[in-house]
């Protein structure tokens, strides 16, 4: 038991909240004053005498960032004074502010870059999920004396614990990729591909689109599943780990056709995607309380120990954590699923978007819709995007970004007046802070730091896309821990997350829960105090900005905490009854709700177009009647033309949907495809050429 330790009645002690802002191009101290919109609040219900004041004085030998040009102007810090449990407090606030430390980037470079990261977490989470490697087998592998038992159930010289399955997956998972990729307009490639690959073969059928489809997906899987496997094996044999492959380019520049070819289409079926996803969330959220696990509804793996010969002379045998994820699909992996899916179907979007923003911007009559859509994807793919592939990418960039936040930590950690240090960061904060603390910052830095809160975190991401993100290492984002930890006792890592933010994914953070102690070797389980604790946090219309105003759940025990009580019992984990029909009991309602969603979709249909129901009959078609007649106004008012009468603006639309302009542009798009065709041919034999050579150069 740790006794809590007060401090004098003559001496007011000093805790610091670093407030770590996610991507997007904010200045500085909006981040922080989001937060105090939520925090002071929650002081204020706990001393109703609390105080507030800008300070000037506290900072007067901090030296900001070093790219920071506006840093001299932000050289102060929030006060706060407040009483809880009978004990003053001093509380200083500040934004540690990174997004100085950015170099500009391009919608089409960040775009490239979120495609490549993009595809690679989408085929890691199919692998993750469905062919877990930390199975049963490998548990009672690692725990025998019988080498038979080795030669029996493993590659013998392989990695250890490498199985046939895990090549397999390595096969399977681009395989699927590219399936789901491509198969959803397979109707496009039986009308129009198909028939200059196979002129023989009937281009009416779909059927035939669809196994043409799986047919190119199970031949191509092959180069980069010899790839991956090449280079993870050289990784275990001590040799530096090349880039592993997402998907490639060509497939990406078939999308962008497909998608100008039959945009509707592609954007229906995108909108099938939403529907998916909607009813899997609202079943979750109905079917909550009666989930497995406390924190989320995910899985806790079964942990245990092990023991190895050490590598050292003179040592004793080393001891190892394992886990076992079972049965087979342990984790409802259906919501990031939905999402990643929909998050690489989109991208083609934006970079259509990017290329009709240059073709309006240079015409002048439609320059002023040019520059609109050119700010609207400036925010989404430079102001937000660029903040998250450099981070991701870029060794130099998070190496920047790192330092000022490790800048801040390090010169409130040397004040002598300075007690504990707590640290909440929000979406792209989170893996900046994560980095930070747990694998760059010295253990003598990190024992002032009490508190770790994440909010709306994208570390769910950074780990499924971990073996793309730097040329150098595979583990940029490990579980469990790598090296020794200088945190106090006290140290804790509260994670939040809600169903109506698709940057947590849906999910906690459980990938990231670790154990330093379990059985057989030890006699009872121990968490690291590395490993979050998740908590669901209220749904709302905020979603992804909802954690700043969230006062129950996050501000006040936040504020309790800061305030002296270091066990606040609003993050105790929630008891419940584990239910094991839970799963089932959200697939099964989810079902049932597109089946109500079509049914209803189909009533509006009858309803709006049946001539036996009269009164919505007429309604609709009086607003027809009423739109044609406009229109028809319109083109008299600027073409002095009757509606009868051809004028420019019918000649026009005469001209763009002419037979001939639409042959001429699938003659177009054909031999398009016939170049990619090329293109993909030649990456597939590359790619097998690599994996060759791969521990031959």
């Amino acid at each position: 038991m740790i006794k809590k330790t007060l401090p004098s009645k003559d001496k007011i002690e000093t805790d610091v909240i670093l407030v770590i802002k996610g991507a997007g191009e904010q200045r500085e101290d909006e981040h922080l004053s989001q937060f105090l919109r939520g925090f002071w609040p929650a002081i204020t219900a706990l001393d109703g005498n609390a105080t507030i004041d800008q300070v000037t004085d506290g900072l007067k030998d901090y030296s900001p960032a070093p790219h920071n040009k506006e840093g001299d102007l932000h050289k102060h810090l929030t006060e706060i004074h407040a009483t809880y449990q009978g004990v003053q407090r001093r509380v200083w606030v500040k934004e540690s502010y990174w997004e100085s430390e950015v170099l500009p980037s391009t919608a089409l470079s960040n775009l490239s870059k979120e495609w490549r990261i993009s595809s690679f977490a989408f085929s890691n989470l199919f692998r993750d999920h469905i062919f877990s490697r930390n199975t049963r087998k490998l548990k009672e592998w690692r725990q025998s004396k019988d080498l038979q038992l080795q030669l029996n159930e493993f590659y013998h010289g392989s990695a250890p614990g490498t199985r046939i399955v895990d090549y397999i997956s390595r096969y399977l998972a681009p395989l699927l990729l590219f399936s789901l990729t491509l198969l959803p307009f397979a109707s496009i490639l039986s009308s129009h591909i198909l028939p200059l690959l196979a002129p023989t073969l009937d281009s009416g059928s779909w059927i035939n689109g669809i196994l043409f489809t799986l047919a190119v997906a199970a031949v191509w899987a092959l180069a980069p599943a010899a790839e991956s496997s090449r280079i993870i094996m050289q990784g275990y044999k001590g040799r530096p780990r090349r880039d592993l492959p997402g998907l490639p380019g060509w497939l990406l520049i078939a999308l962008i056709l497909l998608l100008i070819s039959r945009p509707l289409g592609y954007i229906n079926f995108l909108l099938l995607l939403l529907a998916l996803q909607f009813t899997l969330l609202l079943a979750r959220r109905i079917l909550w309380k009666y989930r497995q696990f406390a924190n989320s509804d995910v899985d806790i793996a079964d942990y245990y120990s092990y023991e190895t010969e050490s590598r050292s002379e003179g040592k004793g045998p080393e001891k190892h954590i394992g886990k076992v994820d079972e049965p087979w699909l342990t984790r409802f992996f259906l919501s990031p699923f939905l999402y990643r899916y929909f998050v690489l179907l989109t991208l083609p979007i934006g970079f259509v978007g990017t290329v009709l923003v240059r073709i309006l911007k240079w015409t002048r009559i439609l320059g002023v819709f040019g520059d609109a859509l050119d700010g609207v994807l400036n925010t989404a793919l430079v102001g937000y995007l660029d903040d998250v592939v450099d981070y991701a990418m870029d060794p130099a960039q998070a190496h920047r970004v790192r330092s000022a936040v490790k800048h801040d930590i390090i010169y409130f950690d040397k004040r002598a007046d300075v007690t504990r240090i707590h640290i909440i960061a929000h979406s792209q904060g989170t893996p900046i802070t994560y980095e930070t603390l747990f694998h760059f910052l010295e253990p003598k830095c990190q024992k002032k730091i009490y508190t770790y809160v994440t909010i709306g975190s994208v570390l769910s991401y950074y780990h499924q896309a971990r073996g793309i993100l730097d040329p150098v290492y595979y583990e940029r984002f490990p579980v469990g821990r790598e090296k020794e930890q200088g945190f106090p006792p006290q140290f804790k890592w509260m994670n939040f997350w809600n169903f109506t933010d698709p940057i947590t994914e849906f999910y906690g953070l459980d990938e990231y829960t670790w154990f330093e102690e379990a059985p057989p070797v030890d006699k009872s389980y121990k968490r690291t105090r590395t490993s979050p604790t998740n908590i669901r946090s209220h749904t709302s219309l905020k979603n992804h900005g909802e954690y700043w105003d969230n006062v129950d759940q996050i501000n006040t025990p936040f504020a309790k905490r800061v305030l002296g009580e270091l066990k606040p019992k609003e993050w105790d984990p929630e008891p419940i009854n584990p239910k094991s029909w839970h799963h089932t009991g959200v697939f099964l309602l989810s079902l049932l709700m597109i089946l109500i969603l079509a049914a209803l979709g189909f009533g509006i249909y009858s309803l709006a177009t049946s001539e036996s129901l009269g009164l919505l009959s007429t309604y609709f078609s009086a607003i027809q009647a009423n739109l044609q007649g406009a229109f028809c106004n319109f083109q008299e008012l600027f073409f002095s033309a009757a509606c009868n009468e051809p004028n420019m603006l019918q000649k026009f639309v005469d001209f763009f949907t002419s037979e001939q302009l639409k042959t001429l542009w699938w003659q177009v798009l054909d031999v398009s495809f016939l170049v990619l065709a090329a293109i993909a041919v030649f990456d597939w034999l590359s790619q097998l050429v690599r994996a060759y050579n791969i521990g031959r150069e």
